[in-house]
């Protein structure tokens, strides 16, 4: 089902919090009604369909009660609430549930395996949590800014102690990329250890983006402290371009949204915690 709608063109966003699923009979079919809330969920607010974790046994412990249901975001009884963030956008959202009724042919797997299916999708997200093709676009424009700037008459790119910082950040994508194939190719042959491994380049590849767009910023000099328009937006004709702008466009956006990067997708907290147990068993 899931690769069909995706092929077709959907968009589909993950709503994870506490949010229950009573089984009914219907003249139409047996169907889930679904009551509760979810909350910080990415997009919902442009997105097709949604899939969620909801409780469909209270009486045993809990990831035994979970289930995943897929549910059309045009069903009645949805309500979206965006959530305005830091970098001025509504990436997130609140997403409300109220006698929501979705067939029961919308349920993965089986009744109650909605926990093991949903780490399994975890740790596939953790390698794509590291955007490196995304992060390899903010090192090219990087460098093109610091190609661009001038600091004292000299380029940004020939200062020594940039230059260092600039070698040290592209290592270190280098070193991702290295890992996130090393993590898939686990994956792919279902080895015990790709799921803390996944934690692992969960933490660096979010930590690296952070670093990256902070760098970018950074690099703009006094011209960092201006909010420029993201990059799809469209310019005003009538408003000049400040210096650097064509360059600097969306900058300071992304690195506002990176802040959440460590956030998201699970904690850096929780992945360190995940470590320690499964390597160390602390």
């Amino acid at each position: 089902m899931v690769p069909g709608l995706l092929g077709a063109g959907f968009r589909f966003r993950p709503g994870i919090a506490e949010t229950r699923a009573e089984l009914a009979k219907g003249v139409d079919g047996d169907h889930y009604v679904v009551n509760g809330q979810k909350i910080w969920t990415s997009y919902a607010h442009e997105s097709d369909w949604i899939f969620l974790l909801v409780r469909t046994n209270p009486d045993v412990k809990k990831q035994t009660g979970i289930s995943f249901l897929l549910v059309d975001m045009k069903t009645p009884g949805i309500t979206v609430r965006p959530i305005r963030s830091i970098d001025d956008a509504c990436h997130l959202n609140e997403v409300f549930f109220d006698n929501v009724r979705v067939p029961l042919k919308n349920l993965v797997g089986a009744e109650g395996q909605g926990w093991n299916i949903t780490k399994f999708l975890l740790n596939n997200e953790h390698a794509t949590t590291a955007d490196l093709p995304v992060q390899k676009r903010y090192m090219q424009q990087l460098r093109q800014l610091a190609t661009a700037q001038r600091v004292g008459g000299e380029r940004l790119i020939d200062r020594a102690e940039f230059a260092l910082k600039l070698a040290r950040l592209d290592a270190e994508l280098q070193a991702l990329g290295m890992f996130v194939q090393r993590v898939a190719k686990m994956e792919q042959e279902h080895h015990p250890a790709s799921h803390v491994l996944g934690s692992m380049l969960k933490i660096r590849g979010t930590e690296l983006q952070q670093k990256i767009s902070e760098a970018m910023v950074e690099a703009l000099g006094d011209y960092g402290a201006v909010a420029y328009p993201d990059p799809h937006e469209e310019l005003d004709p009538a408003q000049p371009l400040l210096p650097l702008q064509e360059v600097a466009r969306g900058m300071a956006n992304n690195m506002f949204f990176h802040r959440a990067s460590t956030i998201y997708g699970g904690t850096s907290e929780v992945q360190r915690s995940i470590i320690a147990k499964m390597l160390f068993q602390l």
